[in-house]
């Protein structure tokens, strides 16, 4: 027997005669190699899974006959098959609140059942909080999907497979493409003009996602009962119900039903950045990125993640078969908690929801991994939201407050006072203060070590970066990129047949002025005058012919490395005035950069020495040592490389609309470290390199840090 043998609840369940009822249908299934029973009623579309053993007695039942006497004759029969009589309560319970119980008669003792009620209530109360989503049901659209069974199953195939990964592949390709524009684009994303249309490409998406869980769902023999509305913030949404492919065989089966939306949702958005990036401005270009965003932020951030409870949550407790994964883990918790903390070690006492050591594992990292995501989704969407319109986002503050931490510890304070700490409630309130006491000290008391990482470019103190002085062909290379280079030594040579051209020309002006110039002496003297101004500008234009034409021999000048790696594959080519050859950089000295966020100013600036490391991205492994660092008091606002930008890949956010990719978003501090010349030796440096400046700043408790955060937020986001 499984279970408690015999139950103190079980008098008032004992004289019931309940029986399933006759349209309840029956499947086998197999998870993670245990056999288990569905049953499912198709005209309430509730399903219920059992186990073979539990199914053994539900299949006895009969209104004819009493549960104690069917339990007994069962007992008689097969001892060793029979649950026991606590398995019997819950599972009658459960069948009772899943609608799958007949009765003969109402029962007269509303006892048998208050666990039962007491979930439903709680259903009750959550669907009432939850006003801001609410789900109406409308018609059925099952005949209608009947009709064109042949046209789902095209458009669910390999061909329609093959597709939608070629579509795909070709949206993120292009929105790869243009994703210096992307930032731009979203900035009015919710701005009140475009609400309405990021509305409207929202029901588009979401009607597509819903139409392939129903697409799907009855390619494979599934029925879709309903077809309605979700008030979603009271914004009107589709929905339909294919809860019915839980009855599909196979489990891949139901992972492509479930996955049906999320691959529309990623095709819509695949379209939408397709034609985003091949249309001006205009509306059709505006809801191309509405489509993009909405189907590519639902798909991978909530959809596509199984630590929230969506598609991909379902999906994935159904392929390692963990149904209730989500609850299972939170019982997990609840159980080391109940163990290690509260002292209820006897296994009656708390019940852990792990039958082996795959289950335990599984739910401890789940449900741990669950928490994280939940609260770091949730903070970003009340950050997004805030900025936005900040009365919004504190009434979502308040409500997600209640939701999230108010009510949890109420239900932590119910917990400690109720009925199954009553023996050893000392032993659970020590338990509890003990770890209060932990996590205080860990927290507030305890000072830990901290450092800033600073994102920054390591320059020579002396460099010199060349242009191309006179346009020209580029025809010698006497000196290698990495090559040592002396003062005045010749780096390249140009050629520029037109400058040659206007030099002769100017040489010939220049005679033939001077000839008419003797000319005139006896001839014509009132044009000596004319005529020595025409020579004095002809010989100004050789001058300066000559100097561009000397300018064509590129020299070095200063001494130091030649830096020029791309070079060499100009040569041959045409080179526009002002275009960068390369820099002469002496390596004797070199500064470290450092880009000093305004939140992380105060800190460094009132700390008397500074201190640090750098290590170069081309040698993570290498941390160089630095002479001093010296805080520049001046904000900036412009990068000395656009390496260290979004752009450029970087870390620091820069204007979407700065071609160069150096003009920040915010206002910085710079932060230099000079090097000293040891430092440097065995590790590879280049002028411009970038990498991590890491600045130890005095240890703090963490809750001094976090308030600290959440001030500087407030005051730099919303001026409190």
């Amino acid at each position: 027997m499984s279970g408690a043998t015999l139950s103190e609840s079980w008098y008032q369940v004992a004289h019931a005669r309940v029986g399933l009822p006759a349209t309840v249908r029956v499947q086998s299934q197999r998870y993670r190699g245990q056999a288990w029973v569905t049953l499912e009623d198709p005209y309430t579309n509730r399903f219920f899974r059992v186990t073979p053993q539990a199914y053994g007695f539900l299949k006895q039942l009969t209104p004819e006959r009493t549960i104690d006497e069917i339990w007994h004759a069962l007992a008689a029969r097969q001892p060793d098959a029979v649950p026991g009589q606590d398995e019997v309560v819950r599972l009658l319970s459960q069948l009772h609140l899943s609608s799958l119980l007949y009765f003969r008669e109402a029962p007269h003792n509303d006892a048998i059942f208050d666990r039962a009620r007491t979930q439903a209530r709680r259903e009750l109360t959550g669907k009432l909080m939850a006003f801001l989503f609410v789900r109406i049901p409308l018609l059925s659209p099952d005949r209608w999907l009947d009709r064109i069974r042949p046209l789902i199953r095209a458009m669910t195939g390999p061909a329609a497979g093959l597709v939608w990964l070629v579509v795909v592949l070709a949206g993120a390709v292009a929105a790869f493409e243009h994703r210096d524009g992307l930032s731009a684009a979203g900035e009015g994303l919710l701005s009140l003009s475009n609400l309405p249309w990021l509305y409207l490409s929202l029901t588009l998406v979401k009607v597509l996602h819903e139409l392939s869980h129903a697409f799907v769902c009855k390619r494979y023999g599934g029925q879709v009962p309903t077809l309605g509305l979700m008030l979603l913030v009271m914004a009107p949404l589709p929905y339909v119900d294919a809860s019915a492919s839980w009855a599909i065989r196979s489990k891949w089966q139901r992972a492509y039903v479930g996955a049906a939306g999320m691959l529309a949702e990623l095709f819509m958005a695949a379209i939408g950045a397709l034609v985003w990036s091949a249309t001006g401005e205009g509306l059709l270009h505006s809801l191309a990125f509405n489509v993009m965003v909405v189907g590519s932020v639902s798909s991978l951030l909530f959809n596509g993640n199984p630590l929230l409870r969506f598609d991909a949550y379902y999906i994935l407790s159904d392929l390692v078969e963990m149904p209730n994964l989500y609850q299972k883990a939170q019982a997990q918790w609840l159980h080391y908690g109940n163990r290690w903390i509260l002292g209820r070690h006897d296994p009656q006492q708390s019940t852990e929801p792990a039958t082996d050591r795959t289950e335990r594992l599984w739910f401890t990292i789940y449900g741990a991994l669950a928490f994280a995501y939940r609260w770091v989704i949730t903070l970003g969407i009340l950050i997004f939201v805030t900025d936005q319109w900040f009365g919004v986002g504190v009434v979502l503050l308040i409500t997600t407050a209640v939701a999230m931490l108010i009510m949890p510890l109420r239900k932590l304070w119910a917990h400690l006072r109720g009925p199954a700490l009553r023996r050893g409630k000392a032993r659970a309130w020590a338990g509890l203060a003990a770890v209060a006491a932990g996590l205080y000290l860990l927290l507030a008391v305890v000072p830990v070590p901290y450092a800033v990482r600073l994102p920054g470019v390591l320059e020579a103190r002396r460099s010199t970066q060349l242009f191309t002085p006179t346009a020209g062909v580029l025809r010698a290379l006497p000196v290698r990129h990495g090559q040592l280079v002396r003062e005045g030594e010749l780096i390249a040579t140009l050629e520029n047949a037109d400058l040659d051209n206007q030099q002769q020309i100017t040489r010939l002006q220049l005679t033939e002025a001077e000839a008419l110039q003797r000319q005139a002496l006896s001839s014509a003297p009132a044009e000596v005058a004319p005529l020595q101004s025409r020579i004095e500008a002809l010989r100004a234009r050789q001058a300066e012919l000559q100097r561009m034409a000397g300018q064509l021999q590129v020299r070095a000048p200063q001494a130091g490395e030649w830096v020029a790696p791309a070079l060499h594959e100009r040569f041959g080519g045409w080179i526009e005035r002002g275009q960068p050859l390369g820099e002469v950089v002496d390596r004797s000295r070199f500064r470290f950069s450092a880009v000093l966020p305004q939140s992380l100013a105060a800190e460094l600036f009132s700390q008397p020495g500074l201190d640090g490391e750098l290590r170069l991205i081309s040698d993570r492994g290498h941390a160089l040592a630095v002479e001093r660092l010296a805080l520049v008091p001046f904000q900036r606002q412009r990068l000395v490389s656009p390496v260290l930008g979004f752009s450029g890949g970087g870390e620091v956010a820069v204007r979407p609309d700065d071609a160069t990719g150096t003009t920040t978003t915010e206002a910085f501090f710079e932060l230099h470290a000079e090097l000293a010349d040891p430092a440097l030796a065995g590790s590879v440096a280049y002028h411009g390199l970038s990498g991590v400046l890491r600045v130890p700043v005095p240890a703090r408790p963490l809750a001094t840090r976090a308030i600290d955060a959440v001030q500087r937020l407030l005051q730099q986001r919303y001026g409190l």
